[in-house]
């Protein structure tokens, strides 16, 4: 079920609402990226949330400010709300995104979070199940 929509991002529950799936797409501005993942918390936070799925196999290279924002300050805020554990990511087809998504998943590393990456949406939706 969607959650909300832009062109950037979808976010809806999946795995029966058990886990939020984020489709990300092209190349995403600062605010808009932002903005997604905080609505995102919210919807884990309002659904008992604790599995992510990110596919970001259309996803662009990401600015390194939000590189750094997602990997330490929003990453703090969503494992204090009890609301991140576990996260699958499909990667992207784009080296640049790719090299964006390592460095985000290097700074996490710290952090009390079971990350997988996968090729497909299907097998990541299986791990988390």
């Amino acid at each position: 079920m969607i959650q909300f929509q832009n062109e950037f991002v979808t976010a809806e529950l999946t795995n029966d609402s058990t886990a939020i799936l984020l489709t990300w797409k092209g190349f995403i501005p600062s605010a808009s990226y932002r903005d997604a993942l905080d609505k995102s918390l919210e919807i884990a936070k309002k659904h008992k949330i604790k599995n992510w799925v990110s596919d970001i196999r259309l996803m662009k290279v990401l600015g390194i400010k939000d590189q750094e924002w997602a990997g330490t300050e929003w990453v703090t805020k969503a494992v204090s709300s009890g609301c991140y554990r576990k996260q699958g990511v499909i990667m992207s087809e784009d080296v640049f995104g790719q090299a964006s998504a390592k460095n985000i998943l290097i700074s996490v590393q710290n952090q009390q979070i079971e990350i997988q990456n996968f090729t497909k949406l299907e097998e990541a939706k299986k791990w988390l199940s």
